[in-house]
């Protein structure tokens, strides 16, 4: 044997000892011997089980247990979800114990102010045969645009696979909005890429205002197609670049004979992007909904994209866009949960930009007691040089609950709210809480107007059901605005913000 050879041999062999070792380390560990699924009243087992991110004969590994229950809880018609294990001579018994939550529904929609109220009803079923599929049915009478009646149906685990398939049809007075969409998103931490596709078709009519009056309207249709493919790298920082192509056609038709309305245009648009993301989680109560406990995304993440529309594609003009967003997230102390948004995304053209929207946030929620909850928000939001006549709208539906929805109109929006939230009353099936609040705000647009800001203080009541699907919260506030001495009532389901 030669002198080079000798170093090669006592390599491999130690390799191969090391792996030897590995391997019989990993022998010793416990593995799961059998898998029981507990607590299903309407749910087929097999739901839960494709959920599972491991299977009889795995070694116990408590990062995928855990990763595997707020996959779980994701599901709309699953609450509390515990994993435990239990050694046998045989191996480990693990026991998944679910709450299996109500997830079909006839109820009321109701929001907006009380002389322009939208109301409707509801049929859905988050669980539909018990197989994890959505069914949604919903008639409406919406206070601007008329009656309007929507179809939705999901498919999360086409042919068990990890596959997805949705499906809307929507039709109205003023338009429509129908959808299809193929994907095979990412399912848990570890998947390495995620694709799909969708087709689209949408018929609008788009409003402008000038201090609460409608000055123009115009009729918008959208068709469409987006493809997509991501990859996903990295196990403690996730990188996930990704492909996209987005191909649309557009037209606009002017409502009346001095209307306003945008130009036709056809845009293809491939763009890359990339994703950088930390995954971090913290379970939490009395954040954002009443009562039950929630699993907070309190990882940060950086978004870029950059695309390009061009002539020869097929575009009716040739320009590059770019977007980026950054979220840090973190906890100011043990019992608070801070959200920053930066966001910024624009257009270049003939040598200049354009299409400029920016806008930065911050919200913050803080614990008080046992269960009570403070929440704030300070946002500012900004137009420039847009394609079209695009407005910023300040009232009731947009941050401002004492003043009509659309009082306020502008290419700037700041806006501020505070809101404390004592909780009254706790039982299984039901929460009752109370919200004082004051919300501030101003809409205007440079140079011909300068900021004037309007403040309204406020009373509201919710109501959630912590053993429906998806803990809906029902709303109601009553606000007093200021300047026009005027109160407004709404309501709506969910937190204001």
């Amino acid at each position: 044997m030669s002198c080079d050879s000798r170093p090669r041999s006592i390599f491999l062999l130690a390799a191969l000892l090391l792996l030897a070792g590995h391997a019989h380390a990993e022998d010793d560990l416990p593995r799961i011997h059998r898998i029981v699924i507990h607590g299903l009243e309407r749910t087929d087992e097999q739901v839960i089980r494709r959920e599972l991110l491991f299977a009889a004969g795995d070694v116990l590994d408590s990062i995928r247990v855990a990763e595997t229950a707020r996959n779980l809880r994701r599901l709309l018609f699953i609450g509390e979800v515990h994993i435990r294990s239990l050694d046998h001579p045989d191996g480990v018994e693990v026991t998944v114990s679910v709450e299996d939550l109500y997830s079909r529904a006839l109820s009321p929609l109701i929001s907006g102010q009380i002389d322009e109220l939208s109301f409707g009803v509801v049929a859905l079923d988050y669980n539909f045969r018990g197989r994890g599929q959505r069914l949604r049915l919903g008639l409406e009478d919406r206070a601007i645009s008329g009656p309007w009646a929507e179809l939705l149906f999901a498919e999360p685990r086409l042919g068990n696979s990890r596959r997805a398939l949705a499906a809307q049809l929507a039709a109205g007075a003023e338009g429509h909005a129908h959808a299809l969409t193929f994907s095979r998103p990412f399912a848990t931490l570890a998947d390495r890429h995620a694709y799909g596709f969708s087709l689209f078709s949408q018929q609008a009519v788009q409003r402008l205002y000038t201090g609460g009056q409608l000055a123009t309207r115009y009729q918008d249709e959208l068709d469409g197609g987006r493809l997509w493919l991501t990859r996903s790298y990295g196990a403690q920082t996730k990188m996930r670049p990704s492909v996209q192509l987005q191909v649309t056609h557009r037209r606009f038709t002017a409502r009346s004979d001095d209307g306003y309305a945008p130009s036709d245009r056809t845009r293809v648009a491939p763009s890359v992007g990339l994703l950088v993301w930390r995954p971090r989680y913290k379970r939490a109560r009395y954040i954002r909904d009443l009562g039950p406990l929630e699993d907070l995304q309190t990882g940060s993440w950086l978004s870029l994209r950059w695309g390009l529309a061009h002539r020869s594609l097929g575009s009716d003009r040739t320009f590059s866009f770019y977007q980026a967003q950054l979220a840090p997230r973190f906890e100011p102390t043990k019992r608070s949960y801070a959200e920053l948004t930066f966001f910024t995304s624009t257009y270049r053209g003939e040598g200049k930009f354009y299409n400029l929207f920016a806008s930065a946030s911050a919200i913050a929620y803080f614990r008080l007691g046992v269960a009570h909850s403070l929440a704030v928000r300070i946002s500012w939001e900004a137009l420039h040089r847009s394609e079209d006549a695009d407005q910023l709208l300040l009232g009731l539906a947009r941050g401002l609950r004492g003043y009509a929805p659309r009082r306020y109109d502008g290419t700037r929006r700041v806006l501020f709210n505070v809101e404390a939230r004592p909780t009254l009353i706790r039982r299984p099936w039901y929460t009752l809480a109370s919200a004082a609040f004051v919300d501030c705000g101003s809409a205007w647009t440079p140079p011909r107007e300068r900021a004037n800001l309007v403040c309204s203080p406020g009373l509201g009541i919710r109501l959630g059901w912590p053993k429906v699907y998806n803990t809906p919260v029902l709303r109601g506030d009553i606000a007093y605005g200021l300047k026009e001495s005027s109160y407004e009532l709404s309501v709506g389901l969910g937190q204001y913000f």
